[in-house]
């Protein structure tokens, strides 16, 4: 049983006549009737009664014909649904990010761009740290990932570059350093720091460490913090020092000033990963969704 028999045996149970079920079809009347024969054999039920001209449902066909417009919608539906998973409509996306990603306003400029194209693509967000993340990309687990300075190639991943950000220095509002107009890196000698676990970042904290060394102090991290809100609440607190990205900035925490960090040659990368072989139109349609600097190119990626 195929669905046109049944598109056949509707327009025939509704205008109760072979040739005008015919004309609405743009078929002859030879094949349509051939087709509700075989309908009636394959079922093994006499869906009509021929009376005169015309022919009329039987108990059995009206029965019948109930089942066959539900099993049509159900088809278009099935139809239907198809179409938008393939245009993206239907798409889900799973993607990972580090908790500071979110503060430089790419990532939620590309949520909201996407929500409003594909509002029924299903999203799901995850907060994991850079390592963690390309180990799930690899897994299936996630679908995108938002890392900071990836450092190793793989050639099941795809990496673009995001975001470039200088550091600045955090420090509580009424630090001494606070009034002063530009901070070296001796007066950062020998202070105390907050920094993110090693574990999180292990070659981001290498870098910044041996920047530091090279700038003329080696920093006392005498705190180490997760997350961005705990770290702002030590330094207004006067507990150390802490780097982190000048999008950062925008948080207006307070009791925390933030100063420059011009000598201080690093920069917070983002980029943005995915399996290079394995794109869904979610995937797509989110890659898109994203604003990309105009120097950015898609490169063999980089397992954390």
């Amino acid at each position: 049983m195929e669905l046109q028999q049944l598109r056949y045996f509707i327009a025939v149970a509704e205008t109760e006549h072979v040739g005008r079920a015919a004309e609405r079809l743009h078929i002859s009347q030879s094949p349509l009737s051939r087709q509700i024969r075989l309908l009636e054999a394959q079922l093994g039920l006499q869906l009509f009664e021929r009376v005169k001209q015309r022919v009329r449902l039987t108990p059995a066909g009206r029965e019948f014909l109930v089942e066959a417009r539900d099993l049509l919608a159900q088809a278009s539906r099935v139809e239907e649904r198809a179409r938008e998973v393939g245009r993206g409509d239907m798409c889900s996306v799973s993607i990972g990010y580090c908790e500071g990603v979110v503060h430089n306003g790419r990532l939620p400029a590309a949520l909201r761009r996407f929500r409003t194209a594909y509002p029924r693509a299903r999203l799901k967000l995850a907060a994991m740290r850079s390592g963690e993340q390309a180990e799930a990309l690899e897994r299936s687990v996630i679908d995108i990932a938002f890392v900071y300075n990836p450092s190793h190639r793989s050639e099941l991943l795809a990496s673009r570059l995001l975001t470039s950000e200088p550091f600045v220095l955090a420090m509580a509002d009424d630090h001494p350093l606070a009034r002063k107009k530009a901070v070296t890196a001796r007066d950062l000698d020998r202070a105390p720091w907050i920094a993110i676990p090693k574990e999180n970042n292990p070659a981001a904290r290498e870098r910044f460490l041996a920047a530091c060394k090279s700038a003329g102090f080696t920093p006392d991290i005498q705190f180490e913090v997760a997350q961005v809100a705990n770290t702002l609440g030590l330094v207004s607190a006067g507990l150390g020092f802490a780097a982190m990205q000048a999008s950062m900035q925008r948080m207006n925490p307070p009791g925390v000033v933030f100063k420059k960090l011009d000598w201080l040659p690093l920069t917070v990368d983002v980029h943005v990963m995915w399996r290079a072989r394995a794109q869904s139109a979610g995937v797509r349609h989110f890659l898109d969704a994203l604003e990309w600097p105009v120097s950015a190119k898609t490169e063999e990626t980089l397992a954390i």
